[in-house]
């Protein structure tokens, strides 16, 4: 699927894969002619899949300077494409690495899309899976049709 378009001041924030990940939390995933794709405003994100809040304990298996370095983790977000996920330090974009579902035991490949925020509690650290894991979260995603309230 061609990424999507996004604004020059996001595009150059914003890797390949993660692109859904720098709009608004609950913009529809992209759909080629229809009216959703049609209707989105100025500086709104199209995604390929919704992000869920959810917090996850996992691990980021990675090599750094050739030694293999095991990091805990938590997510702050989740999609079918991949997550955000908090680290004590920053990983390099394009960093390949395995993520490893502390509940489950089961392992993705991914790579870290962008450039990570530094924040209080942490770096925000984008990763994106080499091909889409829809169950690898275990939860049930929103529908592709599904809207939020506008109420909330």
């Amino acid at each position: 699927m061609p990424p999507a378009k996004i604004s020059g001041s996001q595009a150059k924030a914003v890797a390949p894969y993660l692109k859904s990940a720098a709009g608004p939390l609950h913009s529809p995933p992209s759909q080629a002619g229809s009216q959703a794709a049609a209707q989105v405003t100025p500086g709104e994100e199209r995604r390929r899949s919704y992000r869920v809040l959810l917090r996850v304990r996992a691990s980021i298996h990675v090599a750094l300077q050739g030694k293999p370095v095991t990091f805990d983790t938590v997510t702050l977000s989740v999609s079918n494409h991949g997550a955000l996920v908090v680290l004590k330090q920053s990983l390099p974009c394009e960093t390949r690495l395995v993520l490893e579902h502390s509940g489950t035991k089961e392992r993705v490949a991914c790579k870290v899309a962008r450039i990570a925020r530094e924040m209080p509690e942490g770096f925000h650290i984008p990763l994106e899976f080499d091909s889409p894991a829809p169950n690898f979260w275990r939860i049930a995603f929103p529908p592709s049709d599904w809207r939020p309230h506008d109420d909330l």
